[in-house]
């Protein structure tokens, strides 16, 4: 009998629970599925693919199930939203300088609109049903300047497993950016259940215009049930 055959249905069958909590419905009542649901259906036929080869369509089913987890790892939400207008970001700015006795070269651009600052906070809630934990990662970015043009800002992520092995990345545009001002953007993702002392690394990244600004850079720790990020 042909693998193929029998390992899709098996890994199909056990990515759909994943799928269906992971479907939205569409306004005209069509269906689509969102990064979990595509995660979760590659990883469960990729697990299929391993355990069959060892162990048949046994370990096709067992494969799967680990696969759809893993490819649920992350259940991505992202969005960006202006918090401060540029008339009060440039004041703030321009009381700094002024403040610190800096020479004129430290004013602020009259023609362009640059980032300032960019800090990022890692936070966990409590694990749901399913012993998954959900982490956010909120960042405030502040753009200055007395520019007309609308720079092209994007946040990038990227997650780590305990072997410094790349598990998920993440380019976003920060949509809400209409030029200088303080900016907030808010993205969470899942750890699976089985992350119980094991490490993760987290790192997002500030582009303007398709020049990297600054990177930060967490350790997070799933210890005895408790979250603990340490930036480094």
């Amino acid at each position: 009998m042909n693998l193929l055959i029998v390992k899709r249905p098996l890994a199909l069958a056990v990515a759909g629970a994943f799928l269906l909590s992971a479907c939205a419905t569409n306004p005209d009542g069509s269906y689509k599925m969102d990064d979990r649901a595509t995660g979760a259906l590659i990883g469960a036929v990729a697990g299929c693919a391993v355990g069959a080869a060892a162990k048949g369509s046994k370990g096709c089913a067992v494969g799967a199930a680990v696969g759809a987890t893993a490819g649920f790892l992350i259940g991505w939400y992202f969005e960006s939203k202006k918090i401060a207008d540029a008339k009060q970001v440039n004041a703030e700015y321009e009381r700094q300088i002024k403040a610190s006795g800096q020479s004129k070269s430290a004013a602020l651009p009259k023609n362009d609109v640059v980032p300032a600052k960019f800090e990022t906070n890692v936070q966990s809630t409590p694990p749901d049903s399913s012993g998954q934990k959900e982490i956010q990662v909120t960042s405030n970015t502040d753009l200055v300047g007395y520019g007309d043009k609308v720079p092209n800002v994007q946040q990038k992520y990227a997650i780590y497993d305990e072997n410094n092995k790349l598990v998920e990345e993440k380019t976003e545009k920060m949509a809400a950016v209409d030029g200088a001002g303080r900016y907030q953007t808010s993205s969470k993702f899942k750890l699976p259940a089985d992350a119980k002392d094991k490490n993760y690394t987290v790192k997002t990244t500030l582009v303007s215009n398709d020049k990297t600004y600054k990177e930060n850079t967490y350790k997070v720790s799933a210890l005895n049930g408790l979250l603990l990020a340490a930036v480094y």
